[in-house]
């Protein structure tokens, strides 16, 4: 399994690819995290203050504040998850393998 994260500029992008993952895609909801970016934002469930650098973005390179959509997917499912992610506008961080659950730290990061 593999998690798969996306930044998204706005919360109603963010939303608009939920609902694509889940009404077109199937995709269980409780395999879905949906969370504000930014240092200053705790990841939900835990007092780990994370930027969006901890999922493989970076204010250089297409980073900076906005949504995180992050998604347990099978590995046979990740190309068609990042589809569908990115043509709702999402950018694509780093695909953590070994994950539990969305916005877990994976064994091998």
């Amino acid at each position: 399994m593999r998690t798969i994260t996306s930044l998204f500029d706005s919360r109603a992008e963010a939303e608009r690819a939920v609902e694509t993952l889940v009404q077109q895609l199937d995709y269980p909801r409780d395999r879905i995290q949906v969370q504000a970016a930014g240092a200053d934002n705790a990841t939900a469930g835990t007092q780990d203050r994370r930027s969006e650098a901890h999922h493989g973005f970076d204010r250089g390179h297409g980073g900076g504040e906005g949504i995180l959509v992050s998604l347990l997917v099978e590995d046979d499912q990740v190309e068609k998850a990042s589809k569908a992610l990115e043509s709702n506008g999402g950018r694509l961080g780093e695909q953590a393998q070994g994950d539990r659950r969305p916005g877990a730290q994976s064994p091998d990061v």
